[in-house]
């Protein structure tokens, strides 16, 4: 028996562990055992706007709940699709659970995608599986950054191509809402990279975070949410939002207004509040969707290029980030469905970085 993280769809604070059956492998399929995956706010996000952007669909369940998409680690155990042989490691989009069956296609040395009919329609650079080297190169220390921050940090890395490509929409001061997340650490450490003269980033976040937020050094002022109204209201803003709150969201927008250039949506941190403010003075906040973003810049600089420019930049942040982080691991599906809750809840503190070890190596 495997088991799964089964949560409501219609409420994601309700979850629990299910056993499912495993099946016999059709011709062309392959089974993963899921052997680790990260856990972080970019977890709820999924589940939050799992109905809306189709998250809920990657891993459908037989007891047609949700199956929370993570990124991690697994291993082939066996395998009837040719070109993907059984010990296999690969990395990519799995279910927080024990197993998944894939239909590997366009089987490369590096790479492969899974070509089951329901992921056909689905966002492509979720379907993506690496293939990892196997010997000394194999180093789980590595592996948990690439877990916890890499698919995070890819969002911000095309939102920082974004901006600079639209001249930060003639903003002098870039607003990062829940400047906590590891997501918007990561773009708040790329904007200081060769960033124009006269910008500024500015972090927001609760006032239990703003410690840990002033600590990472990467924001040039940190400002609490119920501080919004003591902002000066004069200079030209950018909002990059990761927390989705449309209370934050009406502040922000009443306090800035006709001063407020642009509000790029990204995240729901804040998902129970994540319902879109009306009527909001200034600009519409229009919704930033990685995958559509990442299909232009790589038609734009080619796979290669944009591999090259991500990955040098991806280097450095994880460098970096190794210092701003406290790793903690989690053993089996008991701890990761209370660390599940726990993020849903808020209890996770944001300088925590959660990997689950599902089965040893």
């Amino acid at each position: 028996m495997s088991w799964a993280l089964s949560i409501d769809r219609s409420d994601i604070t309700q979850a629990s562990l299910v056993e499912e059956s495993s099946r016999d492998l059709q011709a062309g399929e392959a089974r993963l055992a899921v052997r680790r995956f990260a856990l972080t706010a970019n977890n709820i996000t999924y589940a939050a706007f799992g109905e809306a952007m189709g998250y809920w669909r990657f891993f459908p369940g037989a007891d047609g709940r949700g199956r929370l998409p993570v990124w991690g680690f697994a291993e082939v155990t066996e395998s009837r699709a040719e070109g993907l042989a059984v010990g296999e490691r690969v990395y990519g989009y799995l279910p927080a659970g024990s197993e998944l069956i894939i239909t590997p296609g366009k089987i490369r040395p590096d790479s492969f995608i899974d070509a089951a009919e329901h992921r056909a329609g689905l966002a492509a650079v979720y379907n993506r599986y690496e293939r990892c080297p196997a010997g000394p190169g194999d180093n789980p220390a590595r592996e948990a950054a690439q877990m916890v921050l890499q698919p995070l940090f890819l969002t911000s890395f095309l939102i920082d191509a974004h901006l600079r490509d639209t001249d930060f929409s003639g903003a002098t001061r870039i607003v990062l809402t829940s400047a906590s997340s590891k997501t918007a650490l990561a773009l708040a450490f790329l904007l200081k990279r060769g960033r124009p003269e006269g910008v500024s980033i500015e972090g927001l976040t609760s006032a239990r975070n703003t410690g840990f937020v002033k600590d990472s050094g990467l924001y040039d002022a940190v400002i609490a949410y119920d501080d919004i109204e003591r902002m000066d209201p004069a200079p030209a803003r950018l909002i990059v939002d990761f927390a989705g709150s449309a209370d934050v969201n009406r502040a922000l927008h009443t306090r800035f207004a006709d001063s407020l250039k642009a509000n790029i949506r990204v995240g729901g941190a804040h998902w129970e509040q994540s319902a879109p403010a009306r009527d909001l003075p200034g600009p519409r906040p229009t919704f930033f969707f990685a995958p559509d973003d990442a299909r232009k810049r790589i038609a734009e600089w080619g796979p290669e290029g944009f591999a090259q420019r991500q990955g040098e930049a991806w280097s450095q942040f994880a460098a970096a980030a190794d210092a701003l982080l406290a790793w903690r691991s989690l053993d089996g599906p008991q701890e990761a469905l209370s660390a599940y809750q726990a993020l849903v809840g808020g209890e996770v503190a944001a300088s925590e970085a959660l990997v689950v070890e599902v089965s040893a190596r």
